[in-house]
């Protein structure tokens, strides 16, 4: 007796496993992770209104096949760890198969669970060779990380500079790579490069800057986040001359507080629209108009809507009709990889066939707290 129990209940089990593997979801779930607080929230903080607008227009039309699409956002500061503890909140618990996710180190944390789960990781703040080595389900759609450093390089290059001090965050890898990239590119020209690190909570780099100063730079370039701007006015208040560089991070207005002036004029790599891009004037309009002010890093919410927009047009009407899991996700699988000329807001759109997108960045100066091309 006890037995046939027992049996009833496995049997009742799986007939129940089955039919949730089989049934179709009444709205279409993508969770986003990333940066919403913290140093590094400028990351983050636009990339999810880029996100909600792609979402709220489709649905304003009816979703997809009927079916609307919800943005569930997670907050992990840009910490990995935090990273992992939102991915298993939002694929165990809210039922999510599609992630958009802007931390560097927390794709990383993720990517083979996300293969094991079918899960569907798209970065769309980073994109490098590290990223598109990563498991098939993970896709970046962004400005390329290597375009970072080359762009520094040869901007300094072309002034006839040839010494450079690099301090970069350890937080994640993404910025050691910029560094690598940087340097390469730097001696290629007959530069010289000495390279410190720091920690993205220190608020002390007088030790750092320093032993930067002993070479006499040309440049120190500061690869980190808001905590960067502590480090240029420090810089400066030792009396350190040599010209500023960064990334697009050097748009944040948390950043340009901490350094209390020190930011102005620094040469950094960055991403902006082309001017005859219809489809991004469209977008931006629509981005103040919610937010009440035109994105801080186009670099971050760009992307972010394209990223959607492939999702919305070329992957999920045919995932939708798919009554089995399995079948939906490789139906955004394949959707995603056969991306071929699909007009965006960041332009010509095409997957490679390793699942990366990769934008170039270029050389812009900061003036008066806003980036000119250079």
């Amino acid at each position: 007796m006890v037995t046939n129990k027992i049996h009833g209940i496995i049997v009742a089990f799986v007939l129940l496993t089955l039919i949730g593997c089989g049934s179709k979801p009444e709205v279409i779930k993508i969770g986003y992770i990333g940066p919403l607080s913290g140093p590094s929230a400028v990351l983050g903080m636009d990339a999810i209104q880029a996100i909600e607008i792609a979402a709220n227009e489709v649905n304003a039309q009816g979703g997809i096949n009927g079916l609307p699409i919800e943005i569930i956002a997670e907050d992990d500061q840009y910490i990995p760890a935090k990273t992992l503890t939102a991915y298993e909140k939002l694929v165990n618990v809210d039922g999510v198969e599609i992630l958009l996710v802007s931390t560097y180190g927390g794709v990383f944390t993720i990517a083979d669970r996300a293969q094991e789960d079918n899960v569907i990781v798209i970065d769309p703040l980073d994109c490098n060779n590290e990223l598109a080595a990563l498991p098939e389900n993970v896709f970046c759609l962004a400005t390329e990380t290597e375009s970072i450093g080359y762009a520094l390089a040869d901007y300094l290059l072309s002034q006839g500079k040839t010494r450079a001090g690099v301090m970069y965050s350890t937080k994640d890898n993404f910025m050691a790579l910029v560094s690598d990239a940087f340097k390469r590119k730097f001696s290629q020209g007959g530069g010289f490069t000495k390279e410190e690190n720091f920690v993205y909570t220190d608020v002390d780099f007088k030790t750092q800057l320093l032993k930067l100063n002993e070479i006499k730079p040309d440049a120190i370039v500061f690869l980190g986040h808001d905590e960067t701007g502590i480090a240029m006015k420090q810089a400066r208040d030792l009396g350190i001359t040599a010209q500023f560089m960064a990334t697009g991070t050097v748009t944040s207005p948390g950043l340009q507080q901490a350094s209390h002036g020190a930011a102005e004029g620094t040469i950094f790599a960055y991403w902006e629209p082309a001017a005859d891009n219809s489809l991004s004037k469209e977008f931006e309009a629509k981005f103040v108009s919610l937010v009440g002010r035109p994105p801080i890093l186009p670099l971050t919410t760009h992307p972010a809507y394209d990223s959607m927009q492939v999702l919305i047009k070329n992957s999920l009407p045919q995932s939708v009709k798919r009554v089995d899991r399995t079948e939906r996700v490789d139906a955004i699988r394949r959707g995603l990889y056969s991306t071929k000329r699909f007009e965006g807001t960041t332009g010509e759109i095409t997957m490679d066939s390793d699942g990366a997108v990769r934008i170039k960045e270029s050389a812009f100066r900061l003036e008066n707290g806003r980036p000119v091309l250079i």
